[in-house]
Protein backbone atom coordinates (compact mmCIF):
# COMPACT_ATOMS: atom_id res chain seq x y z
CA UNK A 1 0.00 0.00 0.00
CA UNK A 2 1.07 3.18 -1.14
CA UNK A 3 0.72 6.53 1.12
CA UNK A 4 0.41 9.64 -0.40
CA UNK A 5 1.28 12.56 1.61
CA UNK A 6 0.01 16.24 0.30
CA UNK A 7 1.76 19.66 0.87
CA UNK A 8 1.21 23.03 1.03
CA UNK A 9 2.34 24.83 -1.94
CA UNK A 10 4.49 27.90 -2.41
CA UNK A 11 1.75 29.17 -4.68
CA UNK A 12 -0.47 28.56 -1.65
CA UNK A 13 1.29 30.19 0.81
CA UNK A 14 1.77 33.08 -1.50
CA UNK A 15 -2.31 33.36 -1.90
CA UNK A 16 -2.88 32.88 1.40
CA UNK A 17 -0.52 36.30 2.48
CA UNK A 18 -2.22 38.36 0.13
CA UNK A 19 -6.01 37.16 1.59
CA UNK A 20 -4.70 37.73 4.61
CA UNK A 21 -2.65 41.27 3.66
CA UNK A 22 -6.07 41.95 1.68
CA UNK A 23 -7.99 41.65 5.28
CA UNK A 24 -5.85 44.28 6.90
CA UNK A 25 -5.13 46.38 4.84
CA UNK A 26 -9.21 46.75 4.82
CA UNK A 27 -9.40 47.14 8.34
CA UNK A 28 -6.16 49.38 8.54
CA UNK A 29 -3.93 47.07 9.69
CA UNK A 30 0.35 46.42 9.50
CA UNK A 31 0.46 42.52 10.19
CA UNK A 32 3.27 40.12 10.08
CA UNK A 33 2.38 36.77 8.49
CA UNK A 34 4.02 33.44 8.82
CA UNK A 35 3.34 30.33 6.90
CA UNK A 36 4.52 26.81 7.95
CA UNK A 37 4.24 23.46 6.51
CA UNK A 38 3.74 20.59 8.95
CA UNK A 39 6.75 20.05 10.31
CA UNK A 40 7.35 23.50 11.16
CA UNK A 41 9.61 24.69 8.56
CA UNK A 42 8.65 28.51 7.65
CA UNK A 43 7.25 28.22 4.10
CA UNK A 44 6.47 31.52 3.52
CA UNK A 45 6.92 35.24 5.54
CA UNK A 46 5.63 38.54 4.76
CA UNK A 47 5.91 41.52 6.96
CA UNK A 48 3.91 45.01 6.13
CA UNK A 49 5.51 47.85 6.73
CA UNK A 50 5.32 49.72 10.83
CA UNK A 51 5.06 46.56 12.96
CA UNK A 52 7.28 45.64 15.46
CA UNK A 53 9.95 42.93 16.88
CA UNK A 54 7.61 41.38 18.92
CA UNK A 55 4.90 40.87 15.83
CA UNK A 56 7.64 38.92 13.79
CA UNK A 57 8.45 36.60 16.49
CA UNK A 58 4.84 36.27 17.64
CA UNK A 59 3.56 35.64 13.46
CA UNK A 60 6.27 32.72 13.54
CA UNK A 61 5.38 31.29 16.82
CA UNK A 62 1.72 31.15 16.49
CA UNK A 63 2.33 29.42 12.87
CA UNK A 64 4.56 26.99 14.85
CA UNK A 65 2.13 26.56 17.44
CA UNK A 66 -0.45 25.18 14.82
CA UNK A 67 2.00 23.41 12.68
CA UNK A 68 2.66 21.32 15.86
CA UNK A 69 -0.19 20.57 17.23
CA UNK A 70 -2.78 20.65 14.79
CA UNK A 71 -5.49 23.13 16.20
CA UNK A 72 -5.83 26.69 16.33
CA UNK A 73 -3.74 29.13 18.94
CA UNK A 74 -7.31 30.21 20.07
CA UNK A 75 -8.73 26.30 20.34
CA UNK A 76 -5.56 25.57 22.11
CA UNK A 77 -5.89 28.66 24.46
CA UNK A 78 -9.48 27.37 25.84
CA UNK A 79 -8.18 23.81 25.97
CA UNK A 80 -5.51 25.25 28.60
CA UNK A 81 -8.01 26.86 30.81
CA UNK A 82 -9.60 24.08 31.12
CA UNK A 83 -7.04 21.98 32.41
CA UNK A 84 -5.44 22.44 35.96
CA UNK A 85 -2.37 24.76 35.80
CA UNK A 86 -2.70 24.89 31.80
CA UNK A 87 0.55 22.70 30.84
CA UNK A 88 0.46 24.32 27.77
CA UNK A 89 2.00 27.43 29.01
CA UNK A 90 5.07 25.55 30.07
CA UNK A 91 6.05 23.82 26.64
CA UNK A 92 8.94 26.31 24.86
CA UNK A 93 7.78 27.88 21.73
CA UNK A 94 3.85 27.37 22.50
CA UNK A 95 1.13 30.72 21.82
CA UNK A 96 -1.56 30.57 23.17
CA UNK A 97 -3.20 33.77 21.28
CA UNK A 98 -5.69 33.59 18.62
CA UNK A 99 -4.02 34.44 14.65
CA UNK A 100 -2.81 30.74 14.38
CA UNK A 101 -4.47 28.39 12.37
CA UNK A 102 -3.94 24.90 11.04
CA UNK A 103 -4.16 24.00 7.40
CA UNK A 104 -6.12 20.30 6.21
CA UNK A 105 -6.86 19.35 3.46
CA UNK A 106 -10.49 18.07 2.26
CA UNK A 107 -9.79 14.20 3.56
CA UNK A 108 -8.39 15.97 6.51
CA UNK A 109 -4.68 15.76 5.92
CA UNK A 110 -2.35 18.16 8.01
CA UNK A 111 -0.30 20.40 5.72
CA UNK A 112 0.58 23.11 7.77
CA UNK A 113 -0.11 26.30 9.58
CA UNK A 114 -0.53 30.62 8.96
CA UNK A 115 0.29 32.51 11.95
CA UNK A 116 -0.81 36.34 12.25
CA UNK A 117 0.08 39.22 14.50
CA UNK A 118 0.69 42.87 14.47
CA UNK A 119 -2.98 43.53 15.56
CA UNK A 120 -5.15 42.72 18.12
CA UNK A 121 -5.40 38.70 18.84
CA UNK A 122 -9.28 38.36 17.84
CA UNK A 123 -7.91 40.74 14.42
CA UNK A 124 -5.39 38.70 14.17
CA UNK A 125 -7.73 35.54 13.89
CA UNK A 126 -10.16 37.01 11.15
CA UNK A 127 -6.81 37.69 8.89
CA UNK A 128 -5.66 34.46 9.44
CA UNK A 129 -9.06 32.70 8.73
CA UNK A 130 -8.92 35.31 5.43
CA UNK A 131 -5.73 33.14 4.14
CA UNK A 132 -7.00 30.23 5.03
CA UNK A 133 -10.19 30.87 2.91
CA UNK A 134 -8.56 31.97 0.10
CA UNK A 135 -7.12 28.24 -0.55
CA UNK A 136 -10.27 26.83 0.18
CA UNK A 137 -10.67 25.24 -3.39
CA UNK A 138 -7.11 24.04 -3.39
CA UNK A 139 -7.03 22.04 -0.55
Amino acid sequence: MTLTVKALSLEMAKTMADAAEAAALQKGLKIVIAIMDSHGNLKYYRRMDGNNFVSVKMAQLKALTSASLPISTKDLAKRNEEIPNGPYLGVPGIVLLEGGLPLFTKDNQHIGSIGISGATPELDGICAQAGVDAIAEML
